[in-house]
């Protein structure tokens, strides 16, 4: 869960629409939300430390801010239609960075498009970039990724993959860019997940990295181009009500930290 926008990403959310927990109970408590997301690197080599502080209207989220950065959500009915994303200088002066507006059909995630490099000249971004989803089953979706020319609008396909869901999770990844081929595995535990309650985010796909029903405790990375697997392992810290308090992501090593995570509920 990187971050909050597409953000997440260099991809990775997920918990399907069509992948509904027929474990649940009724009296499930649905209320309980992050209220702050802090990301803590062992060296500034690795990143910046920062804490996202998140606010909701009852399970939709509005915002999240932190010292650099503030993104607006903005829903239709239950769905969530768009993401706007804006630095923030010294002085709390907003600049728009990126915009990622979806569109739906029959209640499924239908196309994503990413806009970004806000400025005079390129009022409605100078890089587009569109993802379009097709069903082929309940669990199993595949895209196309297209750039899109900013002056004609004209689309260029870029690459293409499937995503393959069990259980709520998003449990393997495939991309296919000219001759290569990327494929990711996940693993999970029988925990909560700490985005699962936010209304919307169920039907984003891998729009937001780590999310799911469940917490992905092991993701196992592979290419054509190098056939020995890498995995990356996480481990988590939990709660009385089993949400993770601490999240705690392995470079492919397995021992190297790279990032944790705490959260606050």
């Amino acid at each position: 869960m990187k971050n909050l926008l597409l953000l997440f990403s260099a991809l990775s959310l997920v918990l399907t629409s069509c992948s509904n927990d027929d474990n649940n109970s009724s009296s499930e408590d649905t209320s309980i939300l992050p209220k702050t997301i802090s990301y803590i690197y062992p060296s500034a080599m690795l990143g910046t430390n920062n804490t996202s502080v998140i606010t909701y209207s009852g399970n939709k989220i509005v915002s999240t801010v932190d010292e650099n950065s503030k993104t607006i959500f903005t829903y239709d009915g239950n769905l969530i239609t768009k993401q706007v994303k804006f630095d923030l200088d010294s002085k709390g002066v907003e600049t728009k960075d990126a915009e990622v507006s979806y569109t739906y059909e029959n209640g499924k995630l239908k196309t994503r498009i990413l806009k970004e490099s806000f400025s005079t000249e390129y009022p409605n971004g100078e890089y587009i970039y569109k993802t379009v989803y097709t069903y082929t089953s309940a669990n199993l979706i595949s895209y196309v990724n297209y750039s899109v020319n900013v002056n004609t609008q004209a689309e260029s396909k870029r690459d293409e993959g499937s995503l393959t869901f069990k259980d709520g999770n998003l449990v393997k990844e495939q991309q296919i860019s000219g001759s290569l081929i990327s494929t990711r595995t996940y693993e999970y535990d029988a925990k909560n997940n700490p985005l699962k309650n936010v209304l919307g985010f169920d039907l984003l796909l891998n729009e937001i990295s780590e999310f799911g029903k469940n917490n992905s405790t092991k993701t196992t990375s592979i290419s054509s181009g190098n056939s020995t697997p890498t995995n990356y392992l996480t481990t988590y810290t939990y709660n009385d009500k089993d949400y993770p308090l601490r999240h705690t992501s392995f470079a492919g090593d397995g021992k190297s930290i790279e990032y944790e995570i705490e959260y606050t509920y």
